[in-house]
């Protein structure tokens, strides 16, 4: 814009003589004043342009780089959730482990409580089913060793011995 105003300033600096001495003249100084002056109007337009651009293009790197660290997180938390898919496969699963993914508001959010209900019930459930199979195993011990002292006293050799020890005590209190 400074040299527009420079070349704006000689037009007018131009003696009037010189431009009245010919017919040619004043329609050429016409010809550069008119278009010094569209050149200034499209020098003002291009700075509200360029203006406007900057304003924008700034505006929307803010949002991408917002959006990016949102999109950073949304990574993180799924990571704890696949992690902690891992832990519960190897048996070390503990529920702290979806402790930042669990206050989320969205579908994540949803997921990783569910998922913690459910390696709650399956534990609960695990720790029924074994508590279920010791008292099994206790019932299978006593049913076998009622069945083994009923195969040792149904046996002749059994029965002897309880008629002979019969006798033994007959004999004693005679």
């Amino acid at each position: 814009m400074p040299q527009n105003d420079h070349l704006w300033e000689q037009l007018n600096n131009v003696s009037f003589q010189e431009a009245t001495s010919s017919e040619q003249g004043s329609v050429s100084l016409e010809n550069l004043r008119r278009e010094v002056s569209d050149l200034r109007q499209a020098n003002a337009d291009l700075e509200i342009l360029l203006e406007t651009t900057t304003e924008h293009s700034t505006r929307i790197e803010t949002e991408l780089q917002e959006k990016n660290e949102t999109m950073e997180e949304y990574l993180r938390h799924v990571y704890c959730v696949t992690a902690a898919a891992a832990a519960v496969e190897e048996g070390t699963f503990q529920s702290s482990m979806l402790a930042s993914v669990i206050p989320r508001d969205d579908q994540l959010g949803q997921l990783a409580r569910m998922f913690q209900s459910m390696v709650a019930q399956v534990k609960h459930r695990e720790e029924t089913l074994k508590r279920q199979v010791e008292e099994l195993k206790i019932e299978i011990d006593q049913t076998r060793r009622v069945q083994q002292v009923s195969q040792i006293t149904q046996t002749e050799y059994f029965k002897e011995l309880k008629q002979k020890a019969k006798q033994i005590r007959g004999s004693f209190g005679s």
